[in-house]
């Protein structure tokens, strides 16, 4: 009794347990309730009957139940999981299992006929689920296939109600049973299997969370043949549900991925593409539906056409299987995928082509102006070099002040009055000499002058006028 100290009732306890043993009703404490009198009674019956005093505290939201443990674990997988070594426990979230729900789960337990209506019977098949009571022990019969059997037979007279029961279930309820689509289902049944649906089922659905409403219509697309009803039941829910603004793109996407618009009328179709409510992928899906439904028409025409005017072909075309007519209809669209990779190969090449003319211009174009660039280079340096040259032989002057004077360095005077220089220095070196053997006459009177040193001198003096010459006629050409 540890464990109740934090609750404050270990008297109350106590005197529950005395007045259990003595098959009393008294209330637990002032927080938890206990189980209702029928179990009540039937749990005292029990213990009457078998010896065995109860084992197990469960508490169920705000109400405790104590119960024989044998009992349970041999129906729920999952109690026999969670109750082994333990003599209290405490069923929560997220067990979605109210405390009237478990009370009927435990009479089913003990043994008693339960009591099935419209309003509990979704509860009772998704407490069944949860708490693992699809198969029996030894040829008995479980909760699970008692409470489908009641649903099987309800739905269909008032399967209305039975929706409405399952908001308080979602998600519980369809994941594990499809109650919420089934119910569904069975109305529309109801009505034929027509278009239409009942308001009624449209006011609860616009009630339903977008998740739970989107676990619907997934479990609608499976079960419907045709999905023109949950067409309008997604219209609808965008258009009336409570949640308003609430709702995200993504998530009406994810709700319209669940209608198969091939599965729809061709009326139905010319709605949804004219619907301004719907996504825009789903918009378009419909259109590309619609064209495919459009050019099978016109097909299957011209081949009724052709058929009415040659029997011989009709009767081919009678003769002619589903996996015969599916083949072509493969080849013929792989046929169309071919060409159209074939056209977008070519197309591609094309552009490569022309990516590669346009490099191989440009490539020439590069090399005629390196050229150009090569060839006035060439041109600049011939220019620069003849500069040079006529820069070393040539005097430029600059203003008036610096023009050449007559007599001046670099004139025509300047070049003859250097000859005159150089004829003046020969004549005096011949003189010179001239001097030079006389006296060496007058000194040495045997010695006489030979006619090699008058030839010497004169090569000499006609090689300095050639010289002289030369010099003069150069200043001369480059004035020119």
């Amino acid at each position: 009794m540890k464990g109740w100290n934090q609750f404050g009732v270990i008297e109350t306890i106590y005197e529950e347990e005395r007045e259990f043993s003595s098959t009393s009703s008294s209330s637990l404490s002032p927080s938890f309730s206990s189980s209702p009198p029928s179990l009540h009674s039937t749990i005292n019956a029990w213990s009457v009957d078998s010896g065995c005093e109860t084992d197990v505290l469960i508490r169920v939201e705000g109400t405790c139940f104590r119960l024989h443990k044998e009992r349970f674990v041999s129906k729920s997988s999952y109690l026999k999981r969670h109750l082994t070594g333990l003599s209290e426990f405490t069923l929560s979230p997220p067990l979605n299992i109210t405390s009237e729900t478990f009370a009927t789960v435990a009479e089913f337990c003990y043994g008693r006929k339960i009591q099935l209506t419209s309003r509990n019977v979704a509860a009772v098949i998704t407490a069944a689920e949860l708490l693992g009571m699809r198969e029996g022990r030894d040829g008995e019969v479980s909760l699970r296939d008692v409470a489908e059997s009641y649903f099987q037979r309800i739905v269909c007279v008032d399967g209305f109600t039975v929706l409405r029961s399952c908001l308080r279930l979602f998600p519980e309820a369809e994941t594990t049973a499809a109650l919420g689509s089934r119910c569904i289902e069975a109305v529309i049944w109801e009505n034929d299997g027509g278009d239409d649906v009942d308001e009624s089922v449209l006011d609860v659905v616009v009630e339903m969370e977008p998740r739970d409403f989107q676990m619907v219509c997934y479990s609608l697309n499976g079960r419907l043949l045709n999905h023109d009803v949950l067409y309008k039941l997604v219209d609808l829910y965008l258009k009336e549900n409570k949640y308003g603004k609430q709702i995200t793109d993504e998530q009406k996407t994810e709700i319209c991925n669940s209608i198969d618009c091939t599965k729809l009328s061709p009326r139905t179709l010319v709605e949804c593409v004219q619907n301004p409510t719907m996504p825009l992928r789903f918009i378009v899906r419909a259109i590309l539906v619609e064209h495919l439904t459009t050019r099978r028409s016109i097909a299957e025409a011209a081949t009724t056409t052709t058929a009415v005017c040659n029997p011989q072909q009709q009767t081919e075309v009678q003769r002619t299987s589903l996996r015969e007519f599916l083949q072509r209809d493969a080849t013929r669209r792989q046929t169309e995928q071919i060409k159209e990779a074939m056209n977008s190969t070519y197309s591609r090449i094309q552009s490569l082509e022309r990516e590669l003319s346009g490099m191989k211009k440009f490539l020439q174009d590069h090399q005629a102006e390196e050229e150009k660039e090569k060839k006035k280079e060439k041109e600049h340096r011939n220019n620069v070099l003849n500069s040079e040259r006529s820069a070393s032989f040539h005097f430029v002057p600059n203003d008036e002040n610096s023009k050449i004077q007559r007599g001046g360095r670099g004139s025509v005077s300047s070049s003859g009055f250097v000859l005159d220089n150089m004829i003046n220095k020969n004549n005096e070196m011949v003189r010179y000499k001239y001097n030079n053997v006389n006296s060496s006459e007058g000194s040495c009177h045997n010695r006489n002058v030979t006619p090699k040193s008058v030839t010497s001198f004169r090569h000499r003096f006609i090689t300095g006028l050639k010289n002289t010459f030369k010099i003069s006629n150069s200043s001369s050409n480059l004035k020119d």
